[in-house]
């Protein structure tokens, strides 16, 4: 089982390490590390090609793994992997993106680096799925995560050998800052898309973007945002395609649409 790390806050940081532990307790896994040499928080799904990419092997605590630093983004580490790294019909059966520094919910999606290394994934062919902690006001404490994930990995892992993930799906994991014993359960959770509001503070040198949370109400829908903060691990399933296909069919009833369509008939 070939499986694929990269993430967002670069190749030195706590999480990808916790997520490599966990996964090298599966049985035949073989580990691949590609990760930006430096933090990428917020770099949403962008991709280096006005500039060269130098992967650059490193070792990786001593573990058993091949590890690459690489001078981009999570995408091009993706990419990278992909293309240059892995040897031809040798590409990763799945990719693990994480563990990210703070959650991943809602909206986040769509400027996540973690997110995007998971959807890079699926836009390649091979499964994604993002990890997520909410851990953003205790950095360095990542608790019990590695005992958490492990039936995760695990489990998607499986699926992605058996072939039994979405072809056009990443999965998107947020999992709360409590400890093993106090998790709630895994559930499958749709995202908030309204759960904060930007707020931008003024300092001498500018604004700075901020995020004003809402009050953690009792549960009666299965957002992510909710069911985290009740402390379940929220599981997504994002769709890379995200045309609205009912809508489009209601654009043939366009009365300029109609009149090009007849003046092209």
């Amino acid at each position: 089982m070939r499986i694929l790390v990269t993430n967002d806050d670069g190749i030195d940081a706590l999480g990808i390490k916790r997520l490599v532990e966990a996964l090298l307790t599966l049985e035949g896994a073989e580990v691949s590390i590609v990760a930006p040499v430096e933090e990428k928080s917020g770099v949403g799904h962008g991709i280096t090609y006005r500039s060269a990419l130098s992967p650059e092997q490193r070792d990786f605590y001593g573990m058993p793994v091949k590890a690459w630093a690489v001078n981009g983004n999570p995408a091009d580490c993706v990419k990278a992997a992909y293309h240059l790294l892995f040897e031809q019909g040798k590409k990763p059966d799945i990719v693990f993106s994480g563990i990210n520094v703070g959650t991943n919910l809602g909206r986040d999606i769509y400027y996540s680096g973690t997110c995007s290394g998971a959807r890079e994934a699926v836009i390649l062919g091979v499964p994604g799925v993002a990890l997520s902690y909410d851990n953003w006001f205790d950095q360095d404490n990542y608790g019990d995560v590695v005992e958490m994930i492990r039936p995760l990995v695990k489990e998607f892992s499986e699926r992605a050998i058996k072939g039994e993930l979405a072809s056009e799906v990443f999965w998107n994991i947020n999992i709360p800052h409590v400890p093993l014993n106090e998790l709630k359960g895994m559930v499958p959770a749709t995202l908030s898309m309204n759960h904060y509001e930007d707020k931008y503070s003024e300092e001498a040198e500018g604004y700075y973007l901020a995020r004003e949370y809402p009050q953690v109400m009792p549960l009666a829908e299965p957002l992510d945002y909710d069911l985290l903060k009740h402390g379940y691990i929220a599981i997504t399933p994002v769709h890379i395609d995200a045309t609205d296909r009912t809508l489009l069919k209601q654009m043939d009833n366009w009365t300029l649409l109609k009149a090009w369509g007849k003046q092209e008939e």
